[in-house]
């Protein structure tokens, strides 16, 4: 019996529905009440019955995506939710994967109900399983109908109530069309255009405060009709840095990194000097590496622009022998992001950075420093010393040239060197308005320098952060890569305003008679 896709059988399934979609529902399982993943699809008859629903196990199983019988679910409308009956992981496993390519046949489906029709525990009634096989021993291609399994497929009053209605109400409306003689406009489930380009996307399920099945599944949404996406997974003992060099060494196309910006940073790395373009989808606490970049950090517009946006080259950067996208910090900077760790960046986001930026201001103190670039040795006490390639302006210890400029084959020095905390936060300040009015400093505790290739020496030796991660002590060494890296950026940049007036009290233009010439 033909399958096809709610949406292909009725365009205008959610009138019926009555707008209450049940695509995107979270799904779990009903005797832990484990989320497993969510939905897809529905999958309905040539009559409009429903009979699966598809769904996407998310990072429960990674990446696979199965039908489940209508029968063996219960959907709680008000909770937004799909609960699985009789299912455990080693079922889930078992089940064929369904893509909009799989053709679902009788065979298809006969390996998806051989899988439901074995108990995964005592919640179903063995009477009810004895049925299930005893009415499917003599059933075949040509004699098989759903009713045969019943339990599988049927709809009732106590888990289906409202689903259930939805049924009859679009039953009733396919029926009144053919009755009144209108011609059925349904298609059968089409296999969708296979993508053109492949990528491999390195996905944190780890970063930042949302919830991961979500993300991965946006992601997956908006990318997987273009790209034919190989995902994989960090885990504690897999980094991204291990993932991405894995992926350039098998000639992967198109890098694609998910997560905050030490993921981002690390992925990047891989590819640094070999002109494979990087993507990147910010999901952490700062997002530092997509704001300095120009790249935006909601999900679906970063999405976007790796489908549609274009590539550009920028530099990179080396420090003791290690790739850098964005930042070394030494000092203060290095102090506050090591206060700031895990649960405090969970509980409070990007709050947590400035928090121990006060906490580190209790513990002020300068040192000794020793800069040598290709032309000048430096020498001064300072409290931060920050070497940029990139930097967004909320790293305020990075602005004293107040524009960095991404691709002009330098390195950005900010040295800030106040004798006591109240001077350490009026210089903070001073930078972060740099930042913003694109002029430099004029405080006399705060300096800047560009070069080519730069060396720091501390006594004593400095706790370092390389682009957001704590990367040792000093001193190190770090050398720019003139365009070593090639990331995806939007096809047309957000226009910068000019003016903006209108809303103003009393507003009154007048535009003055130009002058000739």
């Amino acid at each position: 019996m033909t399958l096809k896709k709610l949406s292909d059988f009725e365009p205008n399934y959610l009138q019926t529905f009555e707008g209450n979609d049940i695509i995107g529902f979270k799904v779990y399982i009903d005797s832990s009440e484990e989320k497993v993943g969510s939905v897809k699809d529905i999958l309905v008859d040539e009559s409009g019955h429903f009979r699966y629903l598809v769904v996407d196990f998310g990072l429960w199983i990674f990446n696979k995506t199965i039908i489940l019988p209508v029968g063996r679910s219960r959907v709680d409308y008000e909770a937004q939710r799909i609960y699985v009956l009789g299912l455990n992981r080693k079922q889930a496993e078992n089940l064929p994967e369904y893509s909009d390519s799989v053709l679902v046949n009788y065979d298809y489906e006969e390996q998806v109900r051989g899988v439901y029709r074995s108990p995964a525990n005592d919640s179903l009634a063995s009477e009810e399983i004895e049925l299930v096989e005893s009415n499917t021993i003599a059933s075949n291609q040509d004699n098989y109908n759903y009713q045969q399994d019943s339990s599988l497929y049927d709809l009732n009053d106590t888990n289906h109530q409202t689903l259930k209605l939805y049924q009859d109400r679009l039953l009733a409306k396919k029926n009144s069309a053919i009755n009144s003689g209108e011609t059925e406009i349904t298609q059968q489930i089409q296999p969708r255009k296979k993508p053109t380009r492949s990528a491999c996307l390195i996905f944190n399920p780890v970063a930042g405060q949302s919830d991961a099945n979500v993300d991965l599944a946006t992601i997956q949404r908006i990318l997987e009709p273009e790209f034919n996406l190989d995902i994989r997974i960090t885990t504690p003992e897999v980094d991204a840095d291990q993932l991405a060099q894995e992926a350039v060494d098998r000639g992967v196309e198109l890098l694609i990194a998910s997560g905050g910006d030490g993921t981002l940073s690390a992925a990047a790395a891989a590819v640094v000097g070999t002109g494979v373009p990087i993507g990147i989808i910010s999901r952490g606490t700062a997002n530092a590496f997509a704001t300095a970049l120009g790249i935006p950090a909601a999900i679906e517009a970063a999405c976007e622009t790796i489908r549609d946006g274009k590539t550009r080259v920028v530099d990179a950067a080396y420090c003791n022998g290690k790739p850098m996208v964005l930042l070394a910090g030494i000092g203060f900077e290095a102090e506050t992001v090591e206060l700031a760790d895990r649960e405090a960046k969970n509980r409070f986001g990007m709050l947590a950075y400035v928090l121990a930026g006060v906490q580190q201001l209790r513990n002020f103190s300068s040192f000794e420093t020793r800069i040598e670039t290709e032309d000048k040795i430096v020498t001064l006490n300072a409290a931060a010393v920050t070497i940029a390639n990139a930097a967004p302006p909320t790293s305020v210890l990075a602005q004293g040239p107040a524009e960095l400029i991404v691709d002009d084959g330098l390195l950005d020095v900010t040295l800030v060197a106040p004798t006591n905390s109240i001077g350490a936060i009026a210089a903070a300040y001073n930078l972060l308005q740099s930042a913003y009015s694109s002029e430099t400093s004029d405080r006399p505790d705060t300096g800047f320098l560009r070069a080519k290739s730069i060396k720091v020496t501390t006594n004593p030796p400095q706790k370092v952060v390389l682009d957001g991660e704590l990367f040792g002590y000093t001193p190190i060494e770090v050398e720019c890569v003139p365009g070593g890296l090639t990331i995806i950026v939007p096809a047309i940049p957000e226009e910068n305003v000019d003016e903006k007036l209108e809303g103003l009290p009393n507003l009154r233009v007048e535009l003055k008679p130009q002058e000739e010439s």
